[in-house]
């Protein structure tokens, strides 16, 4: 099984349209078969449209994963969209979390990560959880796009322990920007490993140096390092043939703020 995860940053890139042909161009030179996006916008007053999803929410005319959809099937390949709300963004906008996927979808959950949610505030977040078949056995995979390490506000253990509830017994694979960086001691990390959480970078027969952001960026305004934010994670060892940073200008253009990983799994 082949996977994507990327922080789209979407609507907020020069040359959006041109970068989600790219996107669209490396999905399917890469063979993948769930794709895990986050910062997925589209303007709260644009059209809806009747699109083929599971979602909870309504899809509108300009959002960014439905555009991509759409971009795939012209090209000759078909993926099922799911898109859910987070929260308000960019005063015009309407984020959520998104998944592409070959497989129809079995099961779908949107998970609050905070009390008292208020889509109007934007530290709050969710979760998506989809049930997919895949070559005779069913897994649970996960799009996460989670708060910073100590923040009282939207505390990360709280997220963490939110979709930790979820589990069901199954293998799971939980993708996204958790927005904790790997090189930090006894912070979001260390918490994700104690909690169970087994990276697919550390297991990977193949890997490069894995890091998804190089510079400051919305959240990381004081960032001037190298950063592996981004993960693929799983409750199960499973077999990691390769690990690989996507879209960052060597392997493919740039197109986000976030660096994408594509991660091959062998899954029996």
């Amino acid at each position: 099984m082949k996977l994507l995860t990327l922080n789209t940053h979407s609507w907020q890139e020069q040359d959006q349209l041109e970068k989600l042909d790219v996107v669209a161009k490396a999905i399917i030179e890469q063979d993948c078969d769930v794709i895990a996006l986050q910062e997925v916008n589209q303007r709260y007053d644009s059209s809806i449209i009747n699109a083929s999803t599971v979602s909870n929410f309504p899809v509108h005319s300009d959002n960014y994963a439905y555009l991509l959809q759409q971009r795939l099937l012209v090209l000759g390949h078909q993926y099922y969209l799911t898109w859910d709300f987070v929260h308000q963004s960019y005063d015009v906008y309407q984020e959520g979390l998104a998944f592409l996927s070959r497989e129809p979808v079995i099961e779908h959950q949107v998970i609050d990560l905070n009390d008292n949610y208020d889509e109007k505030y934007w530290k709050h977040r969710r979760a998506v959880r989809i049930t997919l078949g895949y070559k005779d056995q069913t897994l649970d995979i996960y799009n996460c796009h989670c708060g910073w390490w100590n923040d009282i506000e939207s505390p990360f253990q709280q997220h963490i322990e939110r979709i930790k509830s979820c589990l069901s017994g199954r293998l799971s694979l939980f993708l996204g920007d958790f927005n904790t960086p790997s090189h930090l001691v006894d912070e979001g990390y260390s918490y994700l490993i104690q909690q169970g959480f087994i990276d697919t970078y550390t297991s990977a027969q193949m890997k490069d140096d894995g890091n998804t952001v190089v510079k400051c960026i919305d959240g990381w305004q004081n960032n001037h390092e190298a950063l592996r934010i981004d993960y693929v994670f799983s409750n199960q060892n499973v077999s990691v043939s390769s690990h690989k940073v996507i879209f960052n200008g060597d392997y493919y253009p740039i197109v986000s703020d976030h660096f994408g990983l594509i991660v091959s799994l062998d899954l029996h």
